[in-house]
């Protein structure tokens, strides 16, 4: 006799395993990004977790194709990749249907994404993102105060408050304004100081120096101290948006020279939203003012630039920050009444089986026990499922055609 080895019951690192119960809180941080965002007038969309590779060779970094893709050789001999994000694809859906689609389009996805990176808290290599997008929209504050009211609404309607969260806004033409007229930096010395920016808060203070005198002799300031028209033009633009934002009620905003974010990608205000819990205090996460959105694809030569502002925020992320400060709603078995057969008699088992296709009729989803359990079984059953009500089905129901809906 060959004896099969036995399987381990671990599933793939970097991804999870959904049980009922997990499945019912990403139904409630799902259908609350959804009802949110279609409040704001967005419409869904979606596409194929498999994509050309040539997508993200041509618009994504060299980090991720070359360390983080899943990718592969189909039988056609095509290489194909695991999405790692949406916005190639999105870039593509509209590149191919630009001349049917009425713009601005307020676009939004809930995506299925891989990325092969080190698991650990706030990622997985596997999760789903919520990726909201407003596109062809003229670069001036009305879409960018917006978007910041849409951020601050969803983590609202999560039962958050303002003191849990911080939205932090910068600007790429800000501080491209810094670079070129107080700094005059090339393009090299404007990457290699940006990098230096992004992880200032990780490094001591003496070490941001030393990398700092190595880039430029230039007095560091503050961008709010800087004497130049330019740059005080962009910064005002900055501070507008502010002060709306604080006027229509968000508080929790603030300007923050130090917000990045992706430097080729992003072209105008680019955000991040900060979990304040001193726990895990991180950027949630962010989004900004991008151009030229399907310059890789094949269109015709009167096509104009699509523009665009967005955001993206991760299941993982989101659902740290709803545990840590008990935001989650208790759980509720889809399931509304457990059923107990208390008979093998056939006559009993049929009545059972009307008595459930009545409550269903009614809209009531039942789950029907055949195994002839007592009572007392039914109820510890129903309770550790948490199914909120139980019916009982015996001789004396099934004679008299009537039957009891207890609930716990």
């Amino acid at each position: 006799i060959q004896y099969m080895k036995k399987l381990k019951t671990e599933n793939y690192k970097g991804v999870r395993d959904f049980y009922p119960r997990d499945v019912f809180f990403q139904n409630y941080i799902f259908e609350t990004w959804k009802k949110t965002v279609e409040s704001f007038g967005f419409e869904e969309y979606n596409a194929s977790l498999l994509e050309n590779s040539e997508i993200y060779k041509a618009k994504t970094s060299e980090e991720i194709i070359n360390n983080q893709t899943y990718t592969f050789t189909d039988r056609g001999d095509r290489e194909v990749t695991l999405r790692p994000e949406m916005t190639p694809t999105l870039a593509r859906m509209i590149a191919a249907k630009k001349r049917e689609l009425s713009f601005p389009l307020r676009f939004y996805s809930i995506p299925n994404c891989f990325r092969y990176e080190r698991p650990q808290r706030g990622r997985m290599r596997e999760f789903w993102q919520l990726n909201v997008d407003i596109l062809n929209v003229k670069n001036d504050k009305f879409y960018d105060i917006e978007i910041i009211k849409l951020i601050n609404k969803i983590l609202l309607n999560f039962k958050a408050t303002s003191s849990d969260f911080t939205i932090k806004i910068n600007s790429r033409t800000l501080l491209n304004s810094v670079y070129e007229n107080y700094y005059e930096f090339n393009a090299n010395e404007a990457l290699t100081f940006q990098r230096l920016l992004d992880k200032r808060d990780k490094i001591s203070q003496d070490d941001f120096t030393k990398e700092y005198e190595k880039i430029t002799d230039k007095e560091y300031r503050d961008i709010e101290n800087i004497n130049d028209v330019k740059v005080k033009k962009e910064l005002d633009y900055i501070n507008e948006i502010i002060e709306v934002c604080k006027s229509s009620g968000i508080s929790n905003i603030e300007f923050d020279q130090n917000i990045v974010r992706g430097f080729d990608y992003y072209t105008g205000v680019v955000f991040e939203v900060f979990d304040n819990n001193p726990e895990n205090n991180r950027a949630l996460f962010g989004g900004g003012r991008y151009e030229n959105l399907i310059d890789l694809f094949e269109t015709v030569k009167d096509d104009v630039n699509i523009s665009g502002i967005g955001f993206g925020i991760g299941d993982v992320p989101m659902m740290n920050f709803l545990e840590s400060r008990d935001l989650l709603p208790p759980f509720i078995n889809s399931t509304d009444i457990l059923l107990g057969v208390m008979s093998h008699d056939q006559k009993v088992i049929d009545y059972a089986d009307d008595v459930a296709n009545e409550l269903r009729e009614q809209g009531k989803n039942v789950s029907i026990n055949y195994d002839n359990k007592k009572v007392g079984d039914i109820m510890k059953m129903a309770e550790k499922n948490s199914i909120k009500n139980v019916v009982v089905i015996g001789d004396k129901e099934c004679e008299e055609k009537k039957f009891e809906v207890k609930e716990l």
